[in-house]
């Protein structure tokens, strides 16, 4: 018969955590930090970086490309800040429906959501940390290639001191109208993400979103006339964005095109933006609200 080996029982007891505790404020940065990150597909798979890199290609080359033309040329009207911002506009919704899932729908389906609710951690902060985390990326895609246009145009000209002077005042539009078109794409996707179960789910919601809301009023806009046809446009998101950028830097729409013949106050659509930013922003915390423990 085999000799049993006796157990041993060691009483470590329970001792008190005497380290720094970091807070409420540390959680919410480290959350924003880190889905900023995820948002740009840092330390997900390869699959991951494939939409944040197509996107970011397809903003910074064309603005380094119009640079180099005015450069080559002594063409100055070869950068459109306000082109350029029209043409971010679409590529922001593919980035939407792309990343907002993976910020918010990859927690829910992992089980980590009740983990980030529970202490310290609230709904808002949650909400608040991922719209800006998502904001700060797509920042990234607006404010990045038109500061890059600014500097060309300034260094790549004969006299830099001269053309600062000249293009100085365009930088309060060009931080303004970064601003408010990240925060609009990035508000509304993470608030239509939020109810998908599934990150297919999401990007599908963004995608019918920014495609079928512009065919919807297109096809009302055919059916009416008078004011309504004219201010049935603010219901379009890209047109909101043409618009805006038209009124912000001050340029005439071509004739003939929808925001010609609607010929509305530049300021209705930066009011329209903002309040859309506004409900969605109120929704998206709402929604996180009532699934909070």
């Amino acid at each position: 018969m085999s000799e049993r080996v006796a157990g041993a029982i060691y009483d470590l007891g329970y001792q008190r955590y005497i380290g720094e505790r970091l807070g409420r404020s540390y959680a919410v940065r480290s959350l924003l930090a880190f889905s900023f990150k995820t948002a740009f597909g840092v330390g997900r798979g390869d699959k991951s970086k494939i939409i944040p890199v197509i996107v970011a290609v397809a903003v910074y080359l064309p603005a380094m490309f119009s640079v180099f033309v005015a450069s080559a040329t002594g063409a100055p009207s070869a950068v459109s800040y306000a082109g350029h911002l029209q043409f971010t506009a679409f590529l922001l919704a593919l980035f939407a429906a792309a990343q907002a899932p993976e910020l918010v729908v990859t927690d829910k389906q992992h089980g980590v959501l009740s983990l980030y609710l529970s202490r310290p951690l609230t709904a808002t902060d949650y909400a608040v940390a991922k719209l800006g985390a998502l904001f700060g990326a797509m920042l990234c895609l607006t404010l990045g290639p038109e500061l890059l246009m600014f500097l060309g145009r300034v260094f790549m000209s004969t006299a830099p001191f001269a053309t600062f002077k000249a293009e100085w005042g365009k930088l309060m539009p060009i931080f303004g109208g970064t601003i408010l078109t990240s925060a609009f794409f990035a508000s509304i996707g993470l608030w239509l993400a939020s109810f998908a179960s599934r990150r297919g789910y999401g990007s599908a919601a963004v995608i019918a979103f920014f495609l079928l809301v512009p065919a919807v009023v297109s096809m009302f806009r055919n059916v009416t006339g008078g004011d309504i046809k004219r201010y049935a446009v603010l219901a379009n998101p890209m047109l909101l964005i043409v618009g805006f950028a038209n009124w912000l830097f001050d340029i005439q729409a071509r004739q003939r095109t929808t925001i010609a013949r609607a010929d509305l106050p530049g300021q209705d659509y930066m009011y329209v933006m903002l309040a859309v930013c506004v409900v969605c922003v109120a929704l998206l915390i709402r929604r996180y609200r009532r699934v909070e423990p």
